[in-house]
């Protein structure tokens, strides 16, 4: 079980990062700006989970990082649309969210899965975060039933993959397990 709950949050993740960043060219405003603001967010969010990571573990900051992008692309969706600036500050925040958690679940899944299986399992994990990736623009596609939908789907499966992420153990500061049973025994 402990498998699939880290290939999900790699899904999801893969999903909302790429969704988020092919929605910012739909937005109101210069789909070069916006853009622009998409990619530029990636460096505080790396620098900011860094910090995270460091201080509070791995779960809890992943969890907090896919709520707070999850909460942010679906209030996107209801706020006033007379500003194009605020949905483009709550979506870009949205993939901070996404940035930050995914550099933490790439770090949290290389010290859960045990060295005889790790590199496998980190593969099987990287083909669920393609297929999440691959998903992101059919899901940009129900924008013609009603433009809230996109964002509020990765927003929802952001906050339950951040939640699931609660389920996985702390291995911070944890000796990387070595077998099956070190592992279980996490």
């Amino acid at each position: 079980m402990l498998s699939f709950n880290i290939w999900f949050c790699w899904f999801v993740n893969s999903m909302l990062y790429y969704g988020v960043t092919m929605n910012s060219v739909n937005m109101a405003g210069s789909r070069y700006l916006n853009f622009f603001l998409m990619s530029l967010i990636e460096v505080p969010a790396c620098i900011v989970c860094s910090y995270f990571f460091h201080r509070f573990g791995h779960r809890k900051p992943i969890c907090f990082f896919m709520i707070f992008g999850g909460i942010n692309c679906i209030a996107s969706n209801f706020v006033s649309k007379d500003s194009y600036w605020f949905p483009l500050i709550l979506v870009v925040l949205g993939k901070f969210g996404a940035t930050a958690s995914f550099d933490g679940i790439y770090l949290l899944s290389a010290e859960i899965f045990p060295t005889i299986i790790r590199i496998s399992c980190m593969g099987t994990a990287s083909t669920f975060a393609r297929f999440g990736a691959v998903s992101a623009p059919l899901i940009l596609g129900l924008s013609s039933y009603a433009s809230w939908i996109p964002l509020s789907v990765f927003g929802v499966l952001g906050i339950v993959s951040g939640l699931l992420t609660l389920l996985l153990p702390e291995v911070k500061d944890t000796a990387l397990p070595q077998t099956v049973e070190d592992m279980e025994n996490l």
